[in-house]
């Protein structure tokens, strides 16, 4: 098996090569623009160690037949005109969040915390990652990984706004431009007027800067309400994971017993018992796209087989 697998996200692609089995390392690229990402794509797969057959690429964007157009980026990918540029035998195209769908029942409890306990209700999954954008895929049976573009949805905008004079409808259209590292930065901007990177936020938070920390509460304050209203949705009844390395810069910020309380008073009575039995888990392992994609092939193959 000679097998390439790429992932392309808003800011960096990750790729990794696979020879008979022998994986190499992870390796990192910035993309800067549609040109750098062409000419990378060609210098990745020259340089490989060995003549590749097989492509595998997720990619942060909705997937239209064999192609995605680049959610934060500004260039589309086409696996049948790459599977034919690179007379490859198979090409095969995930959303990002579609491919970490295909590797989450082999996280390992070591690189699972839970966040609220909960019990298994059916067979449905539902994987959330706040990144350059707002990922979400619902995973059923372990099998059937569904992508969806919820980043983009107005989800919980007005009520966010009708309690927060601090926010406005002009810079926060869509529920990502809350949950994601620039909605951290836009959160502390709308308070402060200071525009600074959620890493630097996250930075000063771990310094107990009173304002970090106030951006920060409130980010997880909506995050906790976007998941109870994700579960009224999709009805995760084998658990919530929250992946991604914006999440696991904040998990020391997470204060259990409070995210649950918001969680579970952001519905009626009704639809309590509801949330009471669904699990949130925080997955504490990376790369989580990468390894689906791997995950993917070797399912493909089997069903070939």
């Amino acid at each position: 098996m000679n097998l390439l697998v790429v992932d392309i996200g808003g800011t960096n692609i990750r790729y990794l090569e696979i020879f008979k089995g022998k994986k190499n390392k992870i390796k990192k690229e910035k993309i800067l623009s549609t040109t750098k990402f062409n000419t990378l794509l060609n210098e990745v797969i020259s340089n490989c160690l060995n003549p590749i057959d097989n492509l595998v690429i997720s990619a942060a964007g909705p997937k239209s037949n064999n192609s995605i157009k680049m959610t934060n980026q500004k260039f589309k990918i086409d696996s049948q005109i790459i599977k034919k540029r690179f007379n490859l035998k198979n090409c095969f195209l995930l959303n990002d969040l579609e491919a970490a769908g295909y590797i989450l029942q082999k996280v390992s409890r070591d690189n699972k915390k839970i966040i609220k306990k909960g019990k298994k209700t059916n067979s449905t999954k539902a994987l959330i990652t706040p990144g350059t954008g707002l990922g979400l895929s619902f995973v059923i049976d372990n099998k059937i990984v569904i992508p969806s573009e919820i980043g983009n949805s107005k989800i919980l905008i007005s009520d966010i706004i009708k309690k927060n004079k601090k926010f406005s409808y002009t810079n926060f259209l869509k529920i990502e431009d809350f949950l994601s590292g620039p909605g951290l930065s836009k959160i502390y901007k709308s308070f402060y007027k200071k525009n600074i990177s959620s890493s630097e936020v996250v930075f000063q938070g771990l310094n107990n800067s009173p304002k970090a920390l106030r951006a920060i509460e409130v980010f997880l304050e909506i995050l906790a309400k976007f998941l109870a209203e994700i579960s009224l949705i999709y009805v995760p009844g084998n658990g919530i994971f929250l992946s991604g390395s914006l999440m696991r810069s904040l998990k020391k910020f997470i204060d259990n017993n409070k995210f649950e309380d918001i969680f579970l008073k952001q519905v009626n009575k009704t639809h309590r018992k509801l949330l009471e039995s669904i699990e949130i888990n925080f997955i504490d392992k990376e790369h989580l796209s990468i390894h689906g994609c791997i995950e993917y092939f070797n399912l493909t193959q089997k069903d070939l087989g």
